[in-house]
């Protein structure tokens, strides 16, 4: 990943790394956005204004930091917006058309990589934004907000193309697996919720577990319920996801709590929650009338509680090295 982020780097002109290098505290660094490029701006160097050179950088960095899995999923979140555009009304205006597009996704470095021990990159735009830390040889992806406009594409040449159909169906196994009394303690409210608790700027919103923990799931059950853990963990690279695994297990799986709201339907709407010491999955299908759309809209989050922006890397680091921040 470093060596991917250097060459990102390398490729770009002078005016170009100047919008795309931030000092490793500026606060972009935790400043993102679920909204279009049109609705919330953002900082960085977007697709739109980098030649091939630097795009093909840009995807080495990607791949370099997502497992093939999540790097896939994250290139067809950005097709959605190419096809978001293809359905607009014919007459819709030139402001409407310029709030999407495929690239309007924006790319962030902190610090120096390969020189500064702390550094990291951001990959930011509508319904993907991800986040990276590096502190020494240890890497968090942590968060990362995955969502989908259409999840599903209905019409056209890639109708059926789905890309968090994964995320829908492991959830879905974890309730249907569960008995009547488990779900009286799984399923927390009848109805959906606004939306997605910790999302932009609410890092530290869920402080409590919901639901039902995997202390009181059978053995079966503790199985789909690390199948959908793995789905989120493992969009980033082996070594990391491994390690993030390890992490979960360590600070008490059994404490790893399922949480449910809305109807438990597949043909409907509704969101789930896995929570731990060191793991946080958000799932929402979102959408203006909340209890009654349909469901191929999505909002997920995936968060490390104890480590989201590497804070439990970098505490240690500041413990260890002398008068430095680097």
């Amino acid at each position: 990943m470093t060596g991917a982020a250097r060459r990102f780097l390398d490729s770009l002109p002078a005016d170009a790394k100047a919008k795309a290098q931030f000092a490793f505290d500026d606060a972009e660094r935790k400043d993102w956005s679920n909204l279009p490029a049109g609705i919330y701006a953002r900082k960085g160097l977007n697709f739109e204004d980098m030649d091939d050179r630097a795009r093909r950088a840009a995807h080495e960095l990607l791949r370099s930091s997502l497992s093939s899995q999540g790097y896939l999923k994250a290139a067809a979140i950005v097709r959605r917006e190419g096809v978001i555009l293809q359905n607009l009304p014919a007459n819709a205006d030139a402001a409407r058309r310029n709030t999407f597009g495929m690239g309007k996704y924006f790319f962030c470095i902190f610090g120096q990589p390969g020189t500064d021990n702390r550094w990291g990159w951001q990959f930011d735009g509508h319904h993907l934004a991800l986040n990276f830390t590096a502190v020494g040889q240890q890497v968090t992806g942590a968060p990362a907000l995955w969502g989908a406009e259409p999840d599903e594409i209905l019409t056209g040449n890639e109708a059926g193309w789905r890309v968090l159909a994964a995320e829908r169906s492991k959830g879905l196994a974890v309730i249907e697996s569960l008995t009547a009394q488990q779900r009286g303690k799984a399923i927390v409210s009848e109805k959906l919720p606004e939306g997605i608790f910790t999302g932009p700027k609410r890092d530290k919103a869920l402080q409590s577990v919901v639901g039902l923990p995997a202390s009181a799931m059978n053995p079966a059950q503790k199985a789909l319920l690390w199948r959908l853990i793995d789905e989120y963990v493992n969009n980033q690279v082996e070594a990391v996801s491994a390690a993030h695994k390890r992490k979960i297990e360590r600070d008490g799986f059994a404490k790893v709590h399922f949480a449910w709201m809305g109807p438990v339907d597949r043909t409907r709407s509704f969101y789930f929650r896995v929570h731990g010491p060191s793991i946080l999955i958000e799932y929402d299908n979102t959408g203006n009338a909340r209890q009654e759309r349909d469901s191929n809209h999505i909002h997920s989050m995936f968060r490390d509680p104890s480590n989201d922006y590497g804070e439990d890397l970098l505490r240690k680091h500041y413990e260890t090295v002398p008068h430095g921040r680097n």
